[in-house]
């Protein structure tokens, strides 16, 4: 990408352009200006490419970038303009802060050449100065069913226009906002359903035009000058240059009025950057930035950034660091940046923000499909679209006012300006057509189907005349395999093998390098790799008990876990660990123990079956997780289950646990009931079983609340016919087959 220019024919003179080269060597920066500077007509005749009345004059205010030292120091940057006045014998004061975090000051008075030269020179000078920049104005470079829809031979012409009526069945660009920087906008029955809130970023009063600085309002109050004013000696109309351009893009169709966008299903957001004298090129940043969604000091975030940008600005000039600053952030934020690339019928490359990186630059063709005669080429030239000529303008919405706003109207206009929006309405739709395009994939399709001219090019019309019905194209419906590929980047590596269909419920997988996709329509595409994945194998695929995957792989855990999710369970994996299953009642009590961030922590092993009567365990690194289908699932865990396994576990006296561990006894007690028994266990006396009949004794004494409180030992036989004992804190209790009795301590 290249950045240009777009404009009416409106450029930078001699002098203008003698300041800006010095910039470029004094600060490594420069700015340009655009403003609007055609009269246009009612149909059917098109305006003249304008060109300003006079060379603007050197600007009254630079972008000063501060070393990181000085930047926050109110008090440092006023040793730097200090100095300056003291230079110059004219004073400076800062009166806003850019997007960049650059200061932009503002001389006391309007300076000649030789003042601004001095001043430049003088700031760059200070020790905390990183860079410093004329923010110099830019002016606007403008040169169905719908009833001017005939006289649109941009958009109805198939041999020299764009195009678009083809692709209309496909895309008209709903979804799509394109952000116009330029002079406001209008207001006109044939725009108003698709223009959207915007923004006003001119911040000085003096020039806004409005009477106000920035403010929420983008309308265009009119551009006219009177002469003698903006440092020129004759007067002009307003120009409703945004307007016009915002109809190009976006006027609504098959409405029976008027006539049509490019893109009609867009909506516009403008944004005014361009007043009575132009704009300043620290607004138009500005606009760029807060355009495309990044944050300008001041202003409220765009709630709605766009994703295609029309700038039809410029002037001959070296691209400006603070534009190329915001282009280039822009396009990283996803907008792509269309710019005019000049109407002085000279190289592309000595037009700012035509000479600008990451921009697409677009020249204007005329209705015999030539280069018009005023457009700028070259090498910095992208792409070409219509943008009229002295035979035939572009016709779009306007305004009859001369100096405010008037009543709504229709008028042709030519230029580069014109151009941009109509190579900017394609790339709304290619971008309605296709979400996942990025502002380099826009401009090299653009280029990759832009079409030779009809007529003659000489100097170089970059790749063409843009051609929307090739390069506006919806893409072919992706497998869900393929969908979940392209989504990885290439994670995955290399296919190894094509897409594979015929698994259980109609399934499919495809494998890579580092593993494969799986897909069904129950469970969707998801990945399956490492250990995970090689477990899943052992248990049979998706033709094994936990089906296919519905997750990716989950990592975040504790310790390193990682998990995937099944159709019947989940695999769980954590380097101290290893990889295991989880499923049915077992998965179900470890989910309410919290997984692996509750008291069992992570499985140690998968669910072992073959204990009596169809029971099955997991362990865990906190305990284990017993179902039988008598008794159900439970838990099994610490100095309990330590007396349990000394039982002999489910093959022992006690059999299964029917309950999880019960607390909330006295003195802190625990218990979990068991199939012919209990465990006990307390603080003070540690885990005891307790079944049978004296079980049923202590029982009746009240449990660990009567007179014997907590046992304090197991059962321990006292004879040859069977007799036991158990002993408790407050006694004993002896059974033999013929009775019971209970010491007491």
């Amino acid at each position: 990408m290249r950045t240009k220019t777009g404009m009416t024919k409106a450029r930078i003179g001699n002098r203008a352009l003698g300041l800006l080269m010095a910039t470029t060597l004094v600060a490594s920066a420069t700015a340009a200006t655009a403003s609007a500077a055609n009269n246009p007509a009612a149909p059917p005749g098109p305006s003249a490419p304008g060109s300003s009345a006079g060379a603007p004059l050197p600007t009254d205010q630079f972008i000063v970038k501060f070393k990181p030292s000085a930047a926050g120091s109110a008090a440092e940057r006023g040793k730097t303009y200090a100095k300056a006045a003291g230079d110059t014998s004219i004073d400076v004061r800062e009166v806003k802060t850019t997007a960049s975090d650059a200061k932009v000051v503002k001389a006391s008075r309007r300076l000649n050449a030789a003042e601004s030269q001095r001043m430049l020179e003088s700031i760059a000078a200070g020790g905390n100065v990183a860079s410093v920049e004329p923010d110099i104005l830019m002016y606007p470079s403008a040169t169905p069913n719908d009833p001017y829809y005939s006289q649109e031979w941009a958009l109805s012409d198939p041999n020299v226009g764009i195009r678009v009526p083809s692709v209309w069945d496909r895309t008209t660009g709903t979804g799509q906002i394109v952000a116009v920087i330029d002079t406001g906008i209008t207001a006109h029955s044939d725009l108003k359903a698709n223009v959207m809130a915007g923004y006003d970023m001119i911040a000085d009063p003096a020039t806004s035009g409005d009477g106000d600085g920035r403010d929420p309002d983008p309308s265009d109050p009119g551009d006219f000058r009177t002469a003698g004013a903006c440092g020129s000696g004759s007067s002009a109309n307003s120009s409703w240059h945004g307007t016009h351009v915002a109809g190009i893009i976006a006027a609504v169709a098959n409405n029976a009025e008027g006539v049509s966008g490019a893109a009609p299903g867009v909506k516009i957001e403008p944004v005014r950057a361009l007043g009575s004298c132009g704009g300043y090129l620290s607004d138009v940043s500005d606009g760029i930035t807060w355009a495309s969604g990044g944050t300008v000091t001041g202003v409220p975030d765009n709630p709605n950034p766009a994703k295609t940008i029309n700038l039809s600005v410029g002037g001959t000039a070296a691209c400006p660091a603070t534009m190329q600053a915001a282009i280039d952030g822009a396009v990283n934020r996803g907008s792509t940046v269309f710019v005019a690339a000049g109407n002085e019928n000279q190289a592309a490359s000595n037009d700012a923000p035509a000479n600008c990186n990451n921009v697409i630059a677009i020249g204007a063709t005329n209705k015999s499909g030539s280069k018009a005669s005023y457009s700028n080429f070259g090498p910095a030239v992208d792409v070409m679209a219509p943008g009229g000529d002295t035979d035939a303008g572009i016709l779009s919405t306007l305004n009859a006012g001369t100096t405010s706003p008037g009543a709504e109207t229709y008028g042709y206009m030519m230029g580069t300006s014109m151009a941009t929006p109509m190579a900017a309405s394609v790339g709304a739709l290619m971008k309605a057509a296709d979400p996942s395009l990025v502002p380099s994939q826009i401009e090299a399709k653009l280029k990759a189907t832009a079409r030779p001219l009809p007529g003659t090019c000489s100097g170089g019309c970059g790749a063409g005349l843009i051609d929307a019905s090739a390069a506006v194209a919806v893409p072919a419906p992706q497998t869900p395999i393929a969908a979940k590929a392209a989504s990885l980047n290439g994670a995955l590596g290399a296919a190894t093998t094509g897409e594979v269909y015929g698994l259980k419920d109609n399934g499919g997988y495809q494998c890579f390098e580092q593993g494969c996709i799986l897909y069904s329509p129950a469970s969707g595409a998801h990945v399956s790799v490492g250990a995970i994945r090689g477990l899943w194998a052992a248990t049979g695929f998706e033709n094994g008990r936990l089906g296919y995957p519905v997750t990716d792989e989950v990592s975040g855990l504790r310790d390193g876990g990682v998990y995937q999710n099944y159709q019947g369970g989940a695999i769980i994996w954590s380097p101290a660990t290893g990889v295991h299953i989880s499923v049915g009642a077992i998965r179900g009590l470890w989910a309410a123990t919290g997984f692996e961030n509750g008291r069992l922590g992570y499985p140690v092993t998968n669910e072992v079956s073959g204990l009596r009567d169809g029971g099955v365990y997991q362990n865990y690194q906190g305990g284990a997780i017993i179902w039988s289908p008598a008794t159900g699932v439970h838990i099994s865990v610490g100095a309990i289950r330590g007396e349990w396994a000394a039982t002999g576990f489910e093959n022992g006296v006690l059999g299964y646990p029917v309950t999880d561990e019960v607390t909330g006894l006295r003195d802190g007690g625990v218990y979990q009931n068991y199939q012919r028994g209990a465990i006990i266990w307390s603080p003070a006396t540690g885990a005891h079983a307790s079944f049978g009949a004296t079980r049923s004794i202590w029982a009746s004494t009240g449990f660990e609340s009567g007179r014997l409180g907590y046992p304090t030992s197991d059962e321990y036989p006292t004879g040859n016919d069977g007799s036991v004992a158990q002993n408790y804190q407050g006694g004993v209790i002896h059974w033999s087959p013929g009775g019971y009795y209970i010491s007491w301590l």
